[in-house]
């Protein structure tokens, strides 16, 4: 699913204000893959993290009427985690290591959870972009693969909405100062 305009203007606002703040808090991270050495780094802000059971900023409050509208596009029973991404501009654009948000366990990134939908939602207009496997079909081996591209420009108040078996990976802007 990919949606523009998915919040309304005077919510998208709010929250583009409050990212725009000074009074955010971004924190470094040395890789933009967990569990990798992937060369590339960002700033997170996390907002929840079920697997640390907490809520990880005072700022979820804020941004939790994004949930009631992604779960009237799709029903969810539990949140396992909420972050912001912050990409710098690098002169040349950067390209992220394919991966899955949520796998069974961090030894095995190639082992993807079926329960899981995921869901980017951008802030920013730029040329950075975000780029899903779409084309769907079993191996041998019986297991849900999938073949082929799409690239989702980054445009701000969108969303892409996708199946957590779906390898992805964000791109970094060069025509802008930033990507959130």
């Amino acid at each position: 699913i990919h949606k523009e305009n998915f919040l309304s203007p005077s919510l998208f606002a709010r929250l583009n204000n409050v990212i725009e703040s000074q009074t955010l808090d971004w924190y470094f991270q040395a890789w933009t893959v967990y569990h990798t050495n992937d060369a590339n780094s960002m700033f997170v802000h996390t907002l929840y993290d079920s697997f640390q059971q907490i809520y990880v900023t005072k700022r979820f409050d804020i941004f939790a009427p994004v949930l009631d509208i992604l779960n009237d596009e799709v029903e969810f029973k539990t949140l396992l985690k909420m972050k912001m991404n912050f990409y710098t501009n690098h002169t040349e654009q950067h390209f992220h290591k394919k991966h899955y948000d949520a796998v069974i366990t961090a030894k095995e990134p190639n082992n993807p959870r079926n329960d899981v939908i995921n869901a980017v939602f951008n802030f920013t207009d730029c040329d950075g972009f975000t780029q899903i496997e779409k084309t769907k079909y079993k191996s041998d081996d019986g297991k849900i693969r999938y073949m082929e591209e799409e690239k989702y420009p980054s445009k701000a108040n969108s969303i892409i909405i996708f199946d957590n078996q779906r390898l992805h990976f964000g791109a970094t802007p060069t025509d802008k100062k930033k990507r959130v």
